[in-house]
């Protein structure tokens, strides 16, 4: 289906419960995007890269069109699209005209019911890209130390790989497996921004997003671990990232220390301490996870002395920061990270001053002149 005829607006809206869970808003303009999440099918569950590998059959062939099709008449009708992998789910993009919603709705119904998952395709696609990702993630020491953070903090689940790395094998019937354990009804969001909701929902109930099976929400544990260190031997500039890892309860007092030191959402604010040290690039974050967080002080620059000499004043940028005049910034750095898909409400704490005492540490780069963790 690819002309418009049946997308003009006669649509119903009488009231109806939606297959799986739909929130929708309409806006002006005439643009939609549409997001379908899929919980508990990112990186945190099963073996390290599967879910990487899943998000690489995302819109390839299915048993209703190929995807040379789809993509053709993706470009026709001026749409675009995109499948990603985090360590909570899955996301699939897509953002077109509002006229072509049902044709949408029924190309991602098809994704998660009916992909093909062809034998040449894992070889001639999916590993290929997949392997492409993961090449490019690498070539940032940054990232080869935050990966390597949570792997300490977390060990399994959340401490597994974000991307297929290549050293473990997955066959095809193990994706196909964890793909018919992942696309359920009981695990799959939609939301559409630019949408009306009983249309959306409409369509939804209509399309291939009814064959889903029921299903089982998932029910994870996590548990953490500090006072750990890595230290990773590379070429390239030198990263110093430190991290604690934390509970969902404790989002909103990390806020307010990331926000007095240097966060990496406020990037403007000028005044904070982790933007001043001399030739570096430092910043904090808060990484939060649907059972647990991270919160990460990262340092990098291309001379290991001044990442060395920065890193050597974190614990005192840290534990000196002024939470009570932080709160208002960290209530906007709240708001600037809140999306429509993800919305988040937060009480910020100011209280507790934070002592930087058990952490976990990496080092990535030039490590013989970075500190150790017990330097600090």
């Amino acid at each position: 289906m690819l002309s418009r005829a049946a997308t003009r607006r006669a649509y119903s809206t009488a009231a109806a419960q939606a297959v799986v869970k739909t929130t929708a808003k309409d806006t002006s303009g005439n643009l939609t995007n549409l997001t379908v999440v899929v919980n508990n099918a990112g990186a945190k569950v099963g073996k390290s890269g599967i879910a990487h590998l899943l998000s690489k059959f995302n819109f390839l062939n299915t048993g209703a069109k190929s995807a040379l099709r789809f993509t053709r008449e993706s470009e026709l009708l001026g749409a675009q699209f995109s499948s990603n992998v985090t360590r909570d789910a899955l996301v699939l993009n897509t953002s077109f005209l509002k006229a072509d919603l049902p044709y949408f709705v029924e190309a991602l119904g098809n994704v998660l019911v009916n992909t093909s998952f062809r034998p040449h395709e894992l070889v001639e696609n999916v590993y290929p890209t997949a392997k492409a990702d993961y090449e490019t993630a690498i070539k940032s020491n940054s990232y080869v130390g935050l990966e390597e953070l949570h792997e300490l903090s977390f060990r399994k689940g959340l401490g597994n790989g974000l991307l297929y790395d290549g050293s473990n094998k997955i066959t095809l019937d193990e994706i196909k497996q964890f793909a018919q354990q992942a696309y359920t009804k009981s695990n799959v969001s939609v939301f559409g921004a630019g949408a009306v909701e009983e249309d959306l929902v409409k369509f939804i109930n209509e399309s291939p997003f009814a064959e889903l099976p029921t299903g089982e929400t998932i029910k994870s544990s996590v548990s953490i671990f500090k006072g750990k260190e890595s230290r990773i031997k590379t070429y390239g500039e030198s990263a110093v990232l430190v991290g604690i890892p934390i509970k969902p309860t404790e989002f909103g007092k990390f806020e307010v220390l990331s926000s007095a030191i240097g966060s990496s959402v406020l990037s403007s604010d000028i005044s904070a301490p982790l933007f001043n040290l001399p030739g570096v690039d430092a910043s904090s974050t808060v990484l939060k996870y649907q059972d647990a967080g991270l919160f990460v002080i990262t340092i990098k620059g291309a001379s290991s002395a001044d990442v060395s000499a920065a890193v050597k004043q974190v614990k005192k940028i840290v534990e000196s920061a002024d939470l009570k005049s932080a709160t208002k910034k960290a209530e906007l750095s709240i708001a600037l990270q809140s999306t429509f898909e993800a919305p988040l409400s937060l009480k910020v704490d100011a209280t507790t001053p934070i002592k930087l005492v058990e952490f976990n540490y990496v080092a990535v780069g030039e490590v013989d002149a970075l500190p150790y963790a017990d330097e600090l």
